[in-house]
């Protein structure tokens, strides 16, 4: 129980974020004024550790006589009470109110015994379960599906008395995720996402996901007000069987990590009360995870960032699995605001050395080889910095930094007032914070070359993250970054100098871009691309009514593309990317926040591990 522990932990932190689920998926903060110069010498920046901070008993806000009470958190507001009486109807979102009743349509059909159902009389309809092909069969766990080229009119249909006789007694949850109309007889149709999760059956546990499209015929004559389900095709459908009741991965962080990191999970209100500057709070989440053998013993430790006003972490791990926090004799505590972390060898001395971003900076601290860190750099000039990545990129032998930087200046843009921190245009973004590529000049020091290595066009586009791989395999490592609110970047590398070739290879993935990952996915030689993005139930219905493209019918593409979610790149000899993302079945990752390849049960494939948020108070089904 050693490194092996602390990675499966690892894992389970490091992709969660705000996750509220995981799948596996098989085969505004105060900144300080514009500093000048290059931005990398040592200013006068005091960065706060754990021993120089002491917990007031109120609440502060700098430069805002406002009282703030938490006390009425969750209470309705005045715009709350306008929202609610809102009619879609009236605005022209007619859609939503039938997208309604087909939702308590459905609810009636499948959830409800004893009721008359709203089903059409003429009813034709597919088997909900056909037959189905074994894709997938290892260790208890079998996955089915759906014939490849079959679709549900290829499947013998049945009549209504049929169909309600065929009817499971109960269908798990139902998504509505798309609805159009159908003629001018106010008839409709409905794209739904349904799921079960079955663990009724002894030591047997049973999940299924299924794609219908659902026809609705609305007659004034219906006193209910529900539609009628006239035609129900089945598109997709998956079963997921394991037997045996012990879960594929068990959360074992009470038993690695000690039990005051507890607090984390203590309500915001709490730490609110507590904290110096409101302003230190961080409701966003973190990518700050990192971890690497700090004392050179051959174990995995843990470094952990955390929201302003709480010290970061570094927990070193024991031989037996478990972990003690050396955070504040190893000199990393620091209170403020970190978003992300790396361990990585920066002087090539053998050991790790690290790298923090915190809210104001970048901080690259030597490691002397026993876990203890002095500061070397403080890379100024890049405020809330939010991702960190690390590459050889100019082949020197040495390891150089890339910063993603989600939020720009408040006058970025010459934007000010209340449309600050707002991306315009929504849809395609480049407003957002100030991406950096940093090289490695040696001894720990590093030199701002964004703009000289041709990289500063196209990095301004609100980035979440990025990832290096030679996806060309012209032996330099080329670089993908993942964006918020439109295009994402692909950057060749030719000898150390960057071209955005994103539209060239087709994969801009105009969406809302969260993470990317690497991999040859397919195994044909090529490297291939995983893209996490947010998946929209909402935003699959409305951005395919008529009455969404009114004012800006250009950019309507753009928002459905923006709904549909992940997305997989294949590469090619072409030297270009073919988007196989529904066809694979990983584009409905709910709303994806990070993602990985890892071949999971040591079959050779590449698995795709999806983290999921955030959380509702949904039961019994998938947030989608």
């Amino acid at each position: 129980m050693k490194q092996p522990i602390l990675k499966i932990f690892m894992l389970g932190l490091g992709l969660a974020g705000l996750a509220g689920t995981v799948w596996v998926i098989t085969s505004m903060i105060k900144e300080d004024p514009d500093r000048s110069g290059s931005g990398l010498a040592r200013g006068p920046f005091k960065t706060r550790r754990a021993k120089d901070y002491q917990r007031p008993t109120q609440v502060a806000v700098d430069g805002d006589s406002t009282s703030i009470d938490f006390s009425s958190v969750g209470a309705k507001t005045a715009a709350d009470l306008q929202l609610e009486n809102l009619d879609p109807g009236k605005a022209g979102w007619d859609t939503e109110l039938q997208s309604d009743s087909a939702a308590r349509a459905l609810t009636l059909i499948f959830d409800k015994d004893g009721v008359d159902k709203p089903i059409a009389e003429d009813f034709r309809g597919t088997p909900l379960r056909p037959d189905l092909v074994e894709i997938y069969s290892s260790d208890g766990i079998q996955v089915r599906r759906l014939q490849v080229g079959q679709s549900g009119d290829e499947v013998h249909a049945f009549d209504k008395v049929t169909f309600l006789k065929a009817l499971p007694k109960q269908h798990g949850t139902r998504k509505i995720i798309r609805i159009s109309r159908k003629g001018n007889e106010g008839n409709f149709s409905t794209r739904v996402i349904a799921s079960t999760h079955d663990e009724s059956i002894e030591e047997e546990w049973h999940q299924t996901t299924s794609v219908w499209d659902c026809n609705w015929e609305v007659s004034a004559l219906e006193s209910d007000g529900l539609p009628r389900l006239k035609r129900l095709t089945l598109l997709s459908h998956e079963e997921v069987t394991r037997t045996g009741k012990k879960p594929l991965f068990e959360d074992i962080a009470g038993n690695v990590l000690p039990e005051e990191i507890g607090p984390h999970d203590s309500p915001v209100t709490h730490w609110a009360r507590s904290l110096t500057k409101i302003d230190d709070i961080d409701f966003f989440g973190h990518h700050g995870i990192a971890i690497g053998d700090a004392n050179g013993d051959g174990l995995d430790d843990l470094y952990v960032c955390d929201c302003g006003g709480l010290p970061n972490r570094l927990y070193l791990q024991n031989p037996e699995g478990t972990t003690r926090d050396i955070s504040a004799q190893a000199g990393v505590d620091w209170l403020e605001s970190s978003t992300a972390a790396l361990f990585l060898d920066l002087d090539n001395d053998g050991d790790q050395d690290l790298v923090v971003a915190t809210v104001a900076l970048v901080l690259v601290l030597e490691n002397d080889g026993k876990a203890n860190f002095s500061r070397r750099s403080e890379i100024l000039g890049i405020s809330n910095p939010h991702s960190l990545s690390a590459a050889d990129y100019d082949s020197d032998g040495d390891l150089d930094l890339f910063v993603c930087n989600y939020l720009a200046n408040s006058a970025a843009g010459g934007v000010s007032g209340s449309m600050a921190g707002v991306p315009l245009p929504f849809n395609d973004a480049e407003n957002g914070g100030r991406n950096a590529l940093l090289r490695n000049d040696g001894r720990l020091q590093f030199s701002d070359v964004t703009s000289t290595a041709g990289i500063a066009t196209g990095s301004d586009r609100w980035s979440f993250a990025a990832s290096w791989e030679d996806y060309d395999n012209d032996g330099d490592q080329d670089l993908y970054v993942a964006n918020d609110f439109g295009r994402n970047n692909l950057f060749r590398n030719d000898a150390g100098r960057f071209t955005d070739v994103a539209a060239a290879a087709g994969v801009e993935d105009i969406s809302s871009g969260m993470s990317v990952a690497w991999s040859d996915a397919n195994r044909d030689g090529r490297m291939d691309v995983y893209v996490s993005n947010m998946f929209s139930s909402a935003g699959g219905r409305v951005a395919f009514q008529r009455q969404f493209g009114k004012g800006n019918p250009g950019a309507t593409a753009d928002f459905q593309r923006m709904a549909r979610g992940n997305t997989l790149f294949l590469g090619s000899d072409r030297g270009k990317f073919d988007d196989v993302s529904e066809s694979a079945g990983v584009n409905v990752g709910l709303w994806a926040w990070s993602s990985q390849f890892a071949d999971l049960n040591n079959d050779g494939w590449q698995d795709l591990v999806v983290a999921n948020g955030y959380l509702t108070n949904q039961v019994g089904g998938p947030d989608l």
